[in-house]
């Protein structure tokens, strides 16, 4: 054999009996190499979730605002009436039947209507003239639209309060049944509404 091919073989006989398993180094290595790596893991189908989002807060509901509780002033209807205290009230004042649409649409250009309550002047807006008052009380009339206002108040106190309702004109109106009204003051009255 030649001496370049007996050195290999050589070289090879060491690097193989290095390699084996009784080889103390190679166990070394192994060791060192198995203890300071991270174990492997198995890929997998599932997405890994990334959301780094701040969870939000269950929304609380607002507290539920009580339904006002109707009142109509009409003085054919009585002088005296009735509402529960400390709850809000939506009062419709200010009723006025006219025959036919355009004798209403006349009179809510030209009418204004004032309500007090113990003496103090409560804002209210004109309702568009309708066929029939809202909570109306039986007595109604043939072909009538109705103006009417609208107020809402937080509540009443309990006890009894001096309601007034005025009636304005701007200008002189007939009714559409044969009157004329107007202009300056056209009515004034006066309920009693008492909480309790």
């Amino acid at each position: 054999m030649k001496p370049i091919t007996l050195t290999l073989v050589i070289i090879v006989a060491v690097l193989l009996s290095s390699c084996g398993p009784g080889a103390p180094q190679a166990t070394a290595v192994a060791q060192t190499t198995a203890t300071s790596l991270p174990p492997t893991v198995p890929p997998s189908d599932t997405p890994v979730p990334t959301d780094t989002s701040v969870p939000t807060r269950t929304p609380v509901p607002p507290t539920a605002t009580p339904i006002p509780q109707p009142l109509l002033l009409r003085r054919s209807c009585g002088r005296d009436y009735v509402v529960r205290p400390d709850e809000p009230v939506q009062i419709f004042y200010g009723g006025w039947a006219l025959k036919g649409k355009e004798v209403a649409d006349q009179w809510a250009t030209a009418l204004t209507v004032e309500l007090t309550i113990d003496g103090e002047v409560v804002p209210g807006k004109a309702h568009a003239p309708a066929p029939d008052l809202p909570h109306n009380c039986p007595k109604d009339y043939e072909d009538s639209y109705w103006i009417y206002y609208i107020a809402t108040i937080p509540g009443l106190s309990t006890g009894r309060h001096d309601v007034t309702v005025s009636f304005n004109a701007l200008r002189a109106l007939p009714d559409g049944y044969g009157d004329t009204y107007g202009p300056g003051e056209l009515a004034k009255q006066t309920f009693r509404v008492t909480a309790q």
